[in-house]
């Protein structure tokens, strides 16, 4: 079996809508991707690319769910 390199368990990840409201852009995202494989990630503008990149590079922490990296859970990590 291939080693998991990044895994989403569970990701949401929402931003200030101002007034008080949040604005979900991703919602219960699970997936594993496995070492010296290729995927590609499309979408409409605005469905939520940019963010799970952002996640998947540790740039920004989801607001639920954890974010494995190399075995390495992001979610637990500082600055």
């Amino acid at each position: 079996m291939p080693e998991t390199l990044l895994a989403f368990e569970d990701v949401s990840m929402a931003y200030p809508a101002g007034t008080g409201a949040t604005r979900t852009v991703l919602q219960n995202i699970s997936f594993a991707l496995s070492a010296g494989r290729s995927v590609a990630l499309v979408g409409r503008s605005g469905s939520g690319k940019s963010t799970l990149l952002h996640l998947a590079a540790g740039i920004a922490v989801p607001t639920a769910g954890r974010i494995r990296l190399g075995g390495v859970d992001l979610t637990t990590c500082t600055e």
